[in-house]
């Protein structure tokens, strides 16, 4: 890449004075801060008009994460459907990084977080995980629980497959279009996050309401500087396509073994 990168700077200065090249980002440096201001305040928009809502918004979880976290927080991010619209990751070391997988795999992000303490320990380290994320490797908390890695886990539990149940949705077919959307929904019954934390040796709490959150969310972040790691568990309100469907199958072995006795 940075050969090629070479090479197209050397045609570019081969083509056009240096002059010509000033004036030619002038004008797009003003189109694309125009157009990205827009979109700004466009986000800006929704946030303020997501806030104070019951279940919370996901917007809401986003911004006062971003606030609350130090200004040089990890976030390890396995969350797809996440709004991190209120922070401005870099790659700094006095920047909020943010940590992603580009294969959409669940699984990887306790471990990843884990991994991103131990790679920084003087850093603070988030891992922002979805519920469903969460069930497919909870082991990692006994890890960081029997080595002391104090990682910060925030679960964002809309008790759903949210990124899955987009894509059927943005198929439009049965699943559309008669809302029943199959082994996405993760309630009855709903998963416990903290007691499942607990069960392994990490604290945490529950959090329902967004005047809750900052307060839960410091006393997370004091008991991974005590270097112990710790889970929030916020309930947040599923939204897009299929979001106010509760449907799952139905299926009970105990009955069927009754019907045959």
């Amino acid at each position: 890449m940075k050969a090629g990168l070479t090479d197209i700077l050397s045609a570019v200065d081969s083509l056009l004075t240096r002059q010509r090249q000033v004036a030619i980002a002038k004008t797009r440096s003003e189109e694309i801060r125009e157009i990205t201001t827009a979109q700004h305040m466009a986000i800006e928009k929704e946030i303020l008009a997501s806030l104070g809502r019951s279940p919370i918004h996901p917007y809401e979880l986003g911004q006062v994460m971003a606030r609350t976290i130090d200004r040089n927080a990890i976030v390890v991010d396995e969350n797809l459907t996440g709004k991190y619209d209120s922070f401005d990751f870099g790659f700094r070391e006095n920047e909020q990084m943010y940590m992603s997988i580009t294969g959409s795999c669940l699984g990887w992000g306790i471990g990843a977080a884990t991994g991103a303490k131990l790679a920084a320990p003087d850093r603070q380290v988030i891992c922002s995980i979805g519920d469903g994320s969460v069930m497919y490797a909870a082991s990692g908390f006994w890890t960081q629980a029997r080595y002391r890695i104090p990682v910060l886990t925030v679960v964002w539990n809309n008790r759903n497959y949210q990124t899955v149940r987009h894509s059927f949705y943005a198929y439009k077919g049965r699943m559309a279009s008669s809302g029943k959307y199959a082994g996405m929904y993760l309630g009855d019954p709903d998963i416990d996050f903290v007691q499942l934390a607990a069960s392994q040796g990490v604290g945490g709490e529950r959090v329902e309401r967004g005047s809750q959150l900052e307060a839960a969310l410091k006393r997370g972040i004091a008991a991974s500087r005590d270097g112990k790691p710790y889970l929030v568990e916020v309930v947040v309100a599923c939204y897009g396509g299929g979001s106010d469907s509760t449907w799952h199958e139905t299926f009970s072995l105990a009955e069927r073994g009754k019907q045959r006795t």
